[in-house]
């Protein structure tokens, strides 16, 4: 069984809207170490987007290494 010590809240966060095309097929492909510039890749048009977001709203970075957020078999 996995155990997340972090709450997995993205999974309920709708995805960011292609600012050129309008659609909701987008998917995060890069982020800024300090978590405020996400880049968007739309799969219906292509464009890639650089979007930043405050950091009130943006999610916590988690290292992959992080003990707090490991999965425990």
């Amino acid at each position: 069984m996995v155990h997340y010590r972090v709450p997995f809240v993205l999974a309920q966060i709708p995805p960011p809207l292609c600012p050129k095309c309008g659609s909701h097929r987008t998917e995060i492909v890069g982020r800024s170490a300090d978590g405020e510039t996400i880049v968007l890749r739309c799969n219906a048009c292509g464009e890639r987007t650089r979007v930043t977001i405050p950091s009130s709203d943006a999610a916590p970075f988690v290292p992959a290494d992080d003990p707090e957020t490991s999965v425990n078999a």
